[in-house]
């Protein structure tokens, strides 16, 4: 049922984002994958970025592909963090579910120091 599905694209600072949100297990659970896409730069830009994923105590981390993809496996139907760290800078989605697109949106990207 693609109705479960959410394709969202968000932009900010020199990067986009493209994210798809899959509900599966009958709703009970979600998958996540994207692609981090440069504005401007060329695609090395893009590729082994860190992406976290933290949803209540739990956190998640992996590492985007040659192309800027990235996917998380099978976690709760429950709202969670997503955050791409990129050239000295952290770009933020927070309080993202499936059920509630309304209530998603972006921080900008900040500096930060070594976390």
């Amino acid at each position: 049922d693609h109705s479960k599905d959410r394709h969202l694209i968000y932009e900010g600072g020199d990067i986009m984002l493209d994210l798809l949100v899959k509900k599966v297990d009958k709703g009970a659970s979600l998958q996540v994958g994207g692609q981090i896409l440069p504005s401007e730069e060329s695609l090395d830009a893009v590729s082994d970025v860190e992406v976290h994923m933290q949803q209540g105590g739990n956190r998640y981390r992996t590492h985007t592909n040659a192309l800027g993809e990235f996917a998380f496996k099978t976690f709760e139907d429950e709202p969670f963090d997503l955050s791409i760290s990129m050239n000295n800078r952290r770009f933020w989605v927070r309080g993202l579910s499936s059920p509630e697109p309304k209530q998603w949106r972006v921080v900008p990207s900040i500096p930060y120091g070594g976390d």
